[in-house]
């Protein structure tokens, strides 16, 4: 439930009308007879969304979540296709886009891209460990492009490349990582991504 006064300070802020309790009465009332009555529930001591209504972000949030715990308990089969349907459902279009300022667009918009990338980094390992390199590596770049610092995400793009037989593809991102990372934040890889640089470029002596 969400009170008068705190729907009236998110639409109006520091410029209220005169009688805004009257005034979000009557945009609950316009929703209802747009949408139906049990779109929003309540009255004088506020409102809350109807039980029916679904919301894309949260329902986003529970696959997502979804997908990290079955990829954290050996399902990664089951993880990929809740990740998917995750990301599919938030897409990369910024939510609320006609409503560029209001501090509650903001949150949607900041929960959208946590989920991303949350959604994106269980897609990809679960891609990488079902065997589907080339759906990790489509994945890890849509990651990357969204946050070029994403170390996470150029780790898994360098197995997919290296599961792929494209190991210098796969050094090739480890430089754009090293390069990046250096020029902006003036640091290096992590241990993890320099280990795995070390193990692709081992094992491409060894065939070589």
């Amino acid at each position: 439930m969400v009170t008068v006064e705190t729907i009236g300070e998110e639409l109006w802020g520091d410029a209220p009308p005169q009688q805004p309790r009257a005034n979000v009465a009557t945009l609950v009332s316009r929703l209802r007879a747009r949408f139906g009555a049990a779109v929003i529930i309540g009255g004088r001591r506020g409102y809350r969304l109807g039980d029916t209504i679904r919301v894309d972000l949260h329902d986003a949030a529970q696959d997502i979540t979804y997908a990290e715990s079955a990829l954290s308990t050996g399902r990664p089969g089951t993880g990929l296709v809740a990740a998917e349907n995750g990301l599919e459902l938030i897409g990369t279009n910024l939510v609320l886009m006609d409503y560029p300022a209001p501090e509650w667009a903001e949150r949607a918009r900041a929960m959208q891209t946590g989920l991303l990338r949350r959604g994106r980094h269980a897609g990809a390992e679960c891609a990488l460990r079902v065997g589907q390199p080339a759906k990790a590596q489509a994945i890890a770049e849509a990651a990357i492009i969204a946050d070029p610092l994403d170390e996470r995400a150029y780790g898994m793009l360098m197995r997919a490349y290296d599961a792929l037989g494209e190991p210098a593809r796969a050094l090739v991102a480890y430089e754009r990582l090293r390069t990046t990372l250096a020029t902006e934040l003036g640091t290096g890889p992590v241990a993890a991504i320099r280990d795995l640089h070390v193990a692709i470029l081992r094992a491409n002596a060894v065939s070589a």
